[in-house]
């Protein structure tokens, strides 16, 4: 497919070829319109570059992608960020933060990317604008947001909690044997207690459970400091896999026992 560039056009694509945005919303086009004097009305505009290829639609109503000179035509980079990036351009800011295989991915223990994004929203107007698109849980970290590819990731620590505080949020625990164990690795002891401050004892009693085969270290100090009183689920009351006596974990849900993995560090 050839791509024309019409007079109006050129300065406008001459500062997207600068700036090599990837997404673009009315708001920004707009303003590069404004800058330029160029009077014609945005969605007009818009309508012009698709239909020459140099803008394509993202599932969000008023955000494209912009594909370069430099694409083979008017093909998608396939980012598959792009949909969450399409998301936070017109809904600003959101508490949230990719989480489980997601955050995986990006920390760099996750071969491959889920089908479905995950993500951790702080409040229930991130979870409703990212529910239809997205695997969505509440969750709400202790620590910060690691910013990776100018997206907000839960840090390790807050992954792993998260999982325990949200079990049944984890789309596949037998998936999760893939990519836990690298993720175990990068986990550090003040982290991992600084993100369970204030957290429920059946949370902190999950996180032993399931770390005492891994990281045999936090999940010791775990144990001195929080030495569980009480029996806790691990999924839902139904007839039991395994029974932990130690952490008097009742585990009626992961496909594996955690106790039988390999020590990580």
């Amino acid at each position: 497919m050839t791509r024309t560039i019409s007079p109006s056009m050129a300065p406008i694509l001459e500062k997207l070829e600068l700036e090599r945005p990837i997404i673009i919303t009315s708001e920004s086009l707009s303003e590069m319109l404004r800058d330029e004097g160029i009077k014609t009305p945005v969605s007009v505009f818009a309508t012009r570059l698709k239909e020459k290829g140099w803008l394509l639609t993202t599932p969000k109503r008023g955000v494209w992608e912009f594909v370069p000179a430099s694409s083979a035509g008017a093909y998608s980079a396939n980012d598959p960020l792009l949909i969450i990036k399409s998301i936070m351009s017109k809904h600003s800011p959101l508490q949230f933060g990719l989480t489980f295989q997601a955050a995986a991915w990006m920390h760099g223990t996750a071969d491959r990317v889920p089908t479905h994004l995950e993500v951790a929203a702080v409040d229930t107007r991130a979870h409703r604008i990212f529910q239809p698109r997205l695997s969505t849980s509440m969750y709400k970290p202790n620590l910060m947001y690691d910013e990776l590819k100018g997206i907000p990731v839960l840090a390790p620590e807050s992954v792993i909690i998260h999982m325990t505080e949200k079990p049944r949020a984890v789309r596949s625990w037998q998936s999760s044997l893939e990519w836990l164990p690298d993720l175990a690795e990068l986990l550090k002891v003040e982290r991992i207690l600084e993100e369970i401050s204030n957290r429920y004892d059946s949370v902190i009693a999950r996180v032993g459970y399931l770390l005492q085969g891994m990281r045999p270290d936090i999940a010791e100090i775990l144990y001195q400091q929080y030495t569980p009183k009480n029996k806790t689920w691990f999924g839902s009351r139904a007839p039991l896999l395994r029974h932990d006596n130690k952490w008097l974990i009742a585990d009626t849900m992961l496909p594996f026992d955690p106790r039988k993995i390999g020590v990580v560090k």
